[in-house]
């Protein structure tokens, strides 16, 4: 199911934090939470993204942090937020060790060359 459908569907809500560069008018990051409708199930952290000219001012940080922030005001209960990242993004992973995610497993892709 496409993920507009599942939104129309009442079977999620997306939490979105956004940054704006004043002087230019512009978003510059954002950040988004996929939280289902059932409070017993977690919360999934989507993409987070600030741009490359933005980078280096903690804005990824503060991002997670104001959405997670978010999900406790707007749709408190769920037992945990669930995120991804690959072992290439270490700036990403140690944004999120910083705010208190910890590895709960970890997963591998395997190729073999045909001969």
């Amino acid at each position: 199911m496409q993920e507009e459908q599942k939104a129309a569907a009442g079977r999620r809500t997306a939490l979105t934090s956004a940054v704006l560069h004043g002087p230019s008018g512009h978003l510059v990051g954002f950040t988004e939470l996929e939280v289902p409708a059932e409070s017993r199930r977690s919360v999934s952290q989507e993409d987070t993204l600030v741009l490359r000219e933005h980078r280096g001012r903690r804005l990824g940080m503060l991002l997670k942090m104001a959405n997670l922030e978010l999900l406790a005001a707007k749709r408190p209960g769920h037992p945990s937020v669930m995120t991804y990242n690959a072992e290439e993004s270490r700036h990403m992973l140690t944004v999120n060790e910083a705010i208190g995610f910890v590895p709960l497993g970890y997963e591998g892709a395997w190729r073999r060359d045909a001969l």
